[in-house]
């Protein structure tokens, strides 16, 4: 079943397969990798982001460098669990753990429409790079470079995800740097 990619949400990839059973090793996209742990069940999306099934999961053990360890209650065998490298783990956004203000999922600030206050369209988002500081917005606008600017409260004005806009006030400097 396809879905639209605005319903979900992915919180993890699943790397490879563990032991004979059908358990697998997912790294988290989420920023908090401890939700495995009250998570009873989520979506199985493959890589064309159609939803696969509902699954149960079981036995989750955190593991270094944000992976997890677990278990797929419908997956039996190493085999199974090795078809599914690289598909995700995904909630239904009502699932979605609460932000605190001025956060905001990835998901959905691409796309939005960028706005500086002296140099007016900059373009849209087109990715987000999470820093170890903070993420760095990545802006397309056709026929230009990528503009790349740091997520601080002192650049991001305003961000609407309803109107799908953000305004920002670039440091001097900033956009002359990508746009001349």
């Amino acid at each position: 079943m396809k879905t639209d990619q605005k319903d979900i949400l992915l919180i993890g990839r699943i790397q490879s397969a563990h032991g004979l059973d059908g358990s697998v090793y997912v790294l988290s996209l989420s920023d908090d990798p401890e939700r495995f742990n009250e998570l009873k069940s989520c979506l199985l999306v493959n890589q064309k982001m159609d939803i696969i099934n509902r699954v149960d999961l079981s036995n989750v053990r955190m593991q270094p460098k944000n992976r997890i360890l677990l278990k797929l209650e419908t997956i039996q065998s190493r085999t199974e669990a090795e078809a599914l490298r690289g598909h995700f783990l995904a909630v239904e956004r009502n699932q979605a753990i609460q932000l605190p203000p001025d956060r905001w999922f990835i998901c959905d600030l691409i796309g939005c429409r960028v706005d500086d206050a002296h140099h007016g369209f900059l373009g849209t988002v087109a990715d987000v790079i999470q820093g170890p500081a903070q993420d760095v917005y990545v802006v397309r606008k056709e026929g230009e470079s990528d503009l790349l600017f740091p997520a601080l409260k002192s650049i991001l004005q305003c961000v609407d995800i309803p109107a799908r806009q953000i305004r920002v006030l670039l440091p001097d400097g900033l956009f002359d740097v990508y746009r001349t």
